[in-house]
């Protein structure tokens, strides 16, 4: 099993905790880094379009 820490969540999950909020995130992944070689086509779609806004969106919807 392996286990990462996404430090701003942690940063942000510190400070719900902390005033007794509720904090529902989610990640996406934008870096592959299992192939031999590391390129960056299309990161910056990867990285800024609405899709994930739109996923919160609809999670939103049904919480």
């Amino acid at each position: 099993m392996r286990v990462a820490v996404e430090m701003e969540v942690a940063g942000v999950q510190a400070v719900c905790d902390f005033y007794g909020y509720e904090l529902y995130d989610f990640l996406a992944a934008g870096d592959v880094l299992v192939e031999g070689d590391y390129t960056i086509d299309a990161l910056s779609d990867a990285n800024h379009n609405l899709d994930k806004l739109l996923v919160a969106l609809k999670i939103i919807e049904r919480i």
